[in-house]
């Protein structure tokens, strides 16, 4: 059978034999299922958040409150753009490909699994 392909875009490729991720090849033989996932925000934004807000309300420290409540915001948004694109084998997961680009991960999702499906 020819080798099919799914999708080539830089330095990614998934043909119906493998994926190639960043340099890193999988075979599509070993792959069971794709999923994307979003890491989850640790439980110490919460708590930095919470501090920043108490500080904020305090007059003398209300500027310093005001930067730290800032920065933990803007880590958490960062966070909340980020993909992963996990592939699922016999051996477990593997986190292959992390991006805050959404459209990026779910197109290869979707060509990954036409490579699975076509196997």
């Amino acid at each position: 059978m020819d080798e099919a392909e799914f999708l080539r875009e830089g330095a990614i490729l998934v043909t119906t034999n493998r994926i190639e991720l960043d340099g890193q090849t999988f075979a599509v033989r070993n792959i069971g299922s794709v999923k994307v996932t979003r890491p989850g925000t640790p439980i110490w934004a919460l708590v930095v958040g919470i501090l920043g807000a108490a500080m904020g309300a305090n007059p003398d420290t209300r500027i310093f409150g005001v930067m730290v409540l800032l920065a933990a915001g803007l880590w958490v948004w960062q966070q909340v753009r980020i993909r992963r694109l996990v592939l699922v084998s016999g051996g477990g997961e593997s986190v292959a490909l992390q991006s805050t680009n959404g459209a990026l991960i779910e197109r290869v999702r979707a060509a990954i699994a036409q490579a699975i499906s076509a196997r």
